[in-house]
């Protein structure tokens, strides 16, 4: 499994530095990507990730029946439906905490870096370092999820919160280099730039795809071992495929305008809807432990 991480850190790697070169080159360009391309990419390279929920949660629960399957995947989609309702009722509340709970997510793409907060630190500036300098676009892009006063009000805690952040991480980086691995500073690295210097759709799109998910994907692999690998891709493709479905679906009767701020409802709404169970699942079987 190692030498597959360092391969995917590599890649990652190139294409950050491949897309930051073309950021300062054509600045004016990179700075307005399509949403509609991006979230496309998420919806290919990101969701599948989460698609092997199925293989978890059989290991899980012991879904062997009809009935144990029946009875999984709609608790699962009650607690989605749950996860929607509360932003619906409660859109500002939900996001501060969605955005807390994602960067305690991500920070499991290196759980088990040494010093350990260092894990936990990197997930914090994968939310907060975007507020930096990408103010107005993330502005813009809170916006269509919380009200605009509300998106300015986050965005102002936001900035000295991601400067300290930041600042801390640099510190441990520096005084403890000598007992952090080349590959996770190097991904540390290229993720926090990523989230500094360009804009965050494209970054986080990036970085999902490329780390997140990608990472998430390999760890499975070897994770489920006693899997084929017939079972294993078709574990991976057919909710996949379900999730794509249920998103052109909800694109094809969006409203023609407006659409860049309904692609990212829907997209944010998807992820979050999704996350929570999926990050219960991986708890429940201990694969965080596992990597």
């Amino acid at each position: 499994m190692p030498h597959y991480l360092n391969l995917q850190s590599k890649v990652f790697l190139v294409v950050s530095l491949t897309t930051l070169c073309v950021a300062f080159l054509l600045a004016s360009d990179t700075n307005t990507p399509s949403a509609l391309l991006l979230i496309l990419m998420i919806a290919i390279f990101g969701v599948p990730h989460g698609a092997l929920d199925t293989l978890f949660a059989q290991q899980a629960f012991e879904l062997n029946t009809v009935q144990r399957w029946t009875k999984f995947v709609a608790i699962y989609l009650l607690l989605s439906l749950l996860v929607f309702t509360f932003w619906l009722l409660f859109p500002t509340v939900f996001f501060i905490g969605f955005l807390a709970f994602s960067a305690l997510h991500f920070a499991d793409d290196i759980a088990h870096i040494r010093p350990s907060i260092l894990s936990i630190l990197y997930g914090i500036n994968i939310i907060l370092l975007p507020s930096i300098f990408q103010t107005n676009h993330l502005t813009t892009l809170y916006g269509y999820l919380i009200e605009q006063a509300d998106a300015l009000i986050l965005l102002k805690f936001m900035q000295p919160f991601a400067i300290v952040v930041a600042s801390l991480t640099l510190i441990i980086l520096f005084m403890k280099k000598n007992q952090i691995e080349l590959h996770h500073k190097i991904d540390m690295i290229s993720v926090s730039a990523l989230m500094l210097f360009i804009h965050p759709l494209l970054a986080f799109t990036i970085y999902f795809c490329l780390m997140h998910s990608a990472r998430h994907i390999i760890r499975s692999k070897f994770f489920f071992m006693a899997q084929s690998n017939q079972r294993f891709m078709f574990m991976l493709l057919v909710p996949t495929g379900a999730v794509l479905i249920f998103c052109l679906f909800t694109f094809a009767n969006m409203p023609a305008n407006q659409l860049d701020e309904n692609l990212i409802k829907l997209t944010f709404v998807t992820l979050a809807a999704l996350t929570f169970p999926h990050a219960f699942l991986l708890n429940k079987v201990g694969f965080i432990q596992y990597i």
